[in-house]
């Protein structure tokens, strides 16, 4: 967990690319990390994630829409460079940022690339559920985790940033007590936490782990994020109904593109995004 102040935004223009960076490295030194090759981890039609050694590295793919997108759209392409500085500030643990680098051309952005820390050794919160229910880890070991977890949420939420995809694959740890969340993409800083917005990452969580765990073990996790002003008999009904709902949302679009949900215990590099 970082929070140092000396970790800001370090903007130095070189030709065409403008490189936001960490205090304590050069143009040079990033340049040295994206000329390696790496492996690559996620291939998809807006953007291309690969690993280098202990770096993460996500490059958007140049394209019309993906042009005008990223022109008309900056600060969104922005997002995750500045949630990732918002929160270190704040002393959440998120993957270790270290350069944003955007291509220009007169007004227009051709494109951007995120550099982050890979997270090394860790899982996402549904994977490491699952192998503690596998060891055979009692009702007081779980009850455990999921107290940490929601008060990792809670100190998420108390730094003023709504995160949009609150789901467990966005949520990695490797010891169950620290909690990094990723997906920074999806990080709304400044946000007012409406009821709305509250429920969607409530319904989020408990679809990540409803499949594991009954409501004995959920409904006191559900608690210890809503707080005492709200009422868990009228919460908890409506999060159950819209998790079924948004299960099968899920599903039908699976259908439609030939695929069937992936299992819990399926083996995968989830570090998709920094």
């Amino acid at each position: 967990m970082n929070g140092d102040m000396k970790e800001k935004d370090h903007p130095v223009r070189q030709g065409l690319h403008v490189y936001h960076l960490r205090h304590d490295l050069s143009v040079e030194q990033v340049r040295k990390i994206l000329a390696q090759p790496g492996d690559i981890i996620k291939r998809s039609r807006k953007s291309v994630v690969r690993r280098v050694g202990p770096w993460l590295i996500k490059e958007s793919r140049r394209n019309l829409i993906g042009l005008l997108k990223h022109t008309f759209q900056r600060d969104r392409y922005r997002q995750a460079w500045a949630a990732a500085l918002h929160l270190r500030h704040h002393g959440i643990d998120v993957p270790e940022p270290v350069a944003l680098i955007e291509t220009r051309f007169g007004g227009v952005i051709l494109g951007n690339t995120y550099i982050a820390r890979y997270l090394e050794w860790h899982r996402n919160v549904e994977q490491f559920l699952l192998a503690l229910v596998q060891r055979g880890g009692g009702k007081d070991t779980i009850a455990l985790f999921l107290e940490r977890l929601a008060d990792a949420v809670n100190r998420l939420r108390a730094t003023s940033a709504y995160h949009a995809d609150l789901s467990g694959k966005n949520i990695f740890t490797r010891d169950g007590i620290h909690f990094y969340f990723i997906d920074l993409d999806s990080v709304i800083l400044n946000a007012e936490y409406t009821e709305e917005r509250c429920m969607k990452n409530m319904v989020q969580l408990y679809d990540s782990f409803c499949d594991l765990l009954n409501d004995a073990m959920l409904v006191p996790f559900i608690g210890r994020m809503l707080g005492p002003e709200h009422d868990l008999r009228l919460w908890m009904p409506r999060i159950r109904k819209a998790q079924q709902e948004r299960r099968l949302m899920a599903e039908r679009r699976l259908e439609k593109q030939g695929k069937t949900r992936r299992p819990l215990w399926a083996s995968a590099d989830d570090q998709n995004h920094p």
